[in-house]
């Protein structure tokens, strides 16, 4: 890599330069343009534009030169607009004067004895026509008609610019051309990429507080670059409208889905990465265990290389656009007003996972859509097992960094997910449930409630929101007003001491029969509070009873209103065993074990 102060005339050192066939629109507008211009008009700072990324292509000897436009199309394409407009808006004498430098930065010849000019910057396959309509129009063919509505951006920039000439005397306007033109204003910084440069990494790092260089954009180009190489130009274009931009870029709606971020883990990713992510782990040549998501274009780009013939492209083509079309359909996003059924399977198992941040295991999900597309049941079977595998594992507090190898794994053999599956025993969730994460009880009784709801018809409402918050009956701080421990016995039959009474309570706090759910938190003063005074409440303050909607807390409203004043171990414990049975019913494995 080797960056340099340069003028906007490095151009005419130039041959092709290619912004990427499939690369994104050019999206500046009005503010952009005008802050440009302004910027080049202060004669109180520098010209500083900002910085290009550009990395040559090899080409064979006696060929043009070509180079590719990594980073900074906007301002490229915008400074070769406004060099055009104002060549445009000068007499026919003054552009007399000027044809060699507008030669120069905005064509070139393949050869010096030719006299035919091509179009030196060559844009995208959406604006390319457009671009070469404005720098054309006027030397090779008629200028741009200023009266017609502009059918997108390249049109508007150039009309733009050519009422801001209207506006500016001819003195303002040479004298503009000149400072573009001046070989001497070092207004931009060119980096030249080497072969074997990262350009996502070099494009991170000089950009950090801008728009982020997307892996989908550095994919999008290899395998459409790598589909002009073995079809036709118009038949690559074809393919991409017929399968890229159908399901990636067919309306605004469907563009904002892809950009659209969501948290994976630690990370905020946009669905169209994680969905390319996932499909490269499906197939094996990005490996979670050492691959990062910086090398994924990098992986991409390896795999894509590798496509020999027409076949292989459009089976390639094929696989990404199928598992898009599963992702966009089958996994859900969520936030506080999504309500939520035990019926909807797939909705469940993908809130766990989000509550949990667990995303490693989509690829697998993807997999298992497309595999068993035609059999519902099997395929209910294999998304029920990964809960449970993973609700398990949660409780039992296993470890998690080898979900990135188990992936791969059930990918390549599902029956390894039910051999996986069998290791979490019924006494690590036992043990799991008396010392459980806050969090992880409330995702755990919220989906208890709903079982019930979805298992008995007498309640009226069997959705609810993930918006509880989780309440601990007999409170963390309990030593103020919680004071009478009842006397508990041994295994042994001995009577526990005083020391070990207390040991004992501070444990029975944390196990997940002392915790419910509430629709909205108790006053801290109330939360320590006796039994009494925390579920009626005092001094205007609500208890427990105002806020227990749910069954789970009723259960409890219901023995204390039947007479049951004071809450203590013997009613935790019983209450715990109450939950595992029906934590074993939703995530048991008890046939599993039958059947081994």
């Amino acid at each position: 890599m080797e960056a340099k102060a340069k003028s906007f005339t490095f151009l005419g050192n130039e041959g092709s330069v290619k912004i990427p066939f499939f690369q994104r629109a050019y999206i500046w507008d009005e503010d952009n343009w005008n802050d440009l211009l302004s910027d080049l008009l202060n004669e109180n700072k520098t010209h500083f534009l900002g910085s290009l990324i550009l990395k040559q292509e090899r080409s064979l000897t006696g060929e043009a030169k070509e180079v590719l436009v990594i980073d900074g199309q906007q301002r490229l394409t915008t400074l070769s607009i406004l060099l055009k407009a104002l060549y445009d808006s000068f007499s026919d004498e003054i552009r007399n004067n000027c044809i060699l430098p507008i030669r120069t930065h905005l064509f070139y010849k393949k050869n010096q004895t030719d006299s035919r000019y091509f179009v030196k910057i060559q844009h995208s396959h959406i604006d390319s026509q457009a671009y070469y309509k404005v720098i054309r129009g006027g030397i090779d063919e008629e200028l741009f008609d200023l009266t017609q509505e502009p059918s997108n951006k390249i049109s508007w920039c150039y009309k733009h610019y050519m009422f801001k000439m209207a506006e500016m005397s001819e003195d303002m306007r040479k004298k503009l051309f000149n400072i573009i033109t001046n070989s001497e204003n070092k207004m931009l910084v060119v980096i030249d990429l080497e072969k074997d440069d990262n350009e996502q990494a070099i494009f991170d790092t000089i950009n950090s507080a801008g728009v982020r260089l997307t892996s989908a954009d550095i994919i999008k180009n290899a395998l459409f670059q790598k589909a002009i190489q073995i079809l036709e130009e118009k038949e690559a274009i074809k393919l991409y409208n017929e399968t890229w931009c159908k399901v990636f870029l067919i309306d605004d709606e469907t563009s904002n889905y892809w950009d659209s971020e969501k948290i994976t883990g630690r990370l905020k990713r946009d669905n169209i990465e994680i969905l390319l992510h996932c499909i490269a782990v499906i197939k094996g040549f990005y490996d979670p265990d050492k691959d990062t998501l910086d090398e994924l274009s990098d992986l991409y780009k390896k795999e894509i290389a590798k496509i020999r013939n027409k076949e292989e492209l459009q089976a390639f083509v094929n696989d990404v656009t199928e598992y898009a079309k599963i992702y966009k359909e089958k996994i859900p996003s969520f936030d506080y007003s999504t309500a939520l059924s035990f019926v909807d399977n797939v909705q469940r198992l993908f809130h766990i996972l989000e509550v949990l941040q667990v995303s490693t295991f989509h690829p697998f999900i993807l997999y298992l859509f497309k595999t068993h597309e035609k059999d519902r049941t099997e395929l209910n079977l294999r998304l029920n097992e990964l809960e449970k595998f993973v609700v398990r594992r949660m409780i039992a507090k296993e470890e998690t960094k080898s979900y990135n190898k188990l992936c791969k794994e059930f990918i390549a053999n599902e029956s390894v997910l039910v051999k996986k599956l069998a290791e979490t025993t019924p006494e690590k969730v036992s043990t799991g449930l008396r010392n459980i994460q806050n969090n992880y009880a409330a995702l755990v009784l919220f989906w208890v409630e709903l079982n019930r709801r979805f298992k008995d018809h007498k309640y009226d409402n069997n959705e609810l929101k993930y918006s509880y918050t989780l309440e601990h009956i007999m409170p963390q701080k309990w030593e103020e007003y919680w004071k009478d421990i009842p006397d508990k016995i041994l295994h042994d039959g001995t009577a526990m001491n005083a020391e070990d009474s207390k040991k004992d309570r501070y444990n029975k706090v944390y196990w997940i029969g002392n915790m419910t759910l509430l629709t909205s938190k108790l006053n801290t003063a109330l939360r320590n509070y006796v039994f009494e005074n925390k579920m009626e409440g005092e001094g205007g303050k609500k208890g427990i009873k105002a806020y227990a909607d749910l069954s789970i807390t009723k259960e409890i409203v219901s023995a204390y209103d039947n007479g049951r004043k004071v809450w203590n171990e013997s009613d935790i414990l019983k209450r715990t065993k109450a939950f595992e049975v029906e934590i074993e019913s939703i995530w048991g494995i008890s046939d599993l074990l039958k059947a081994g």
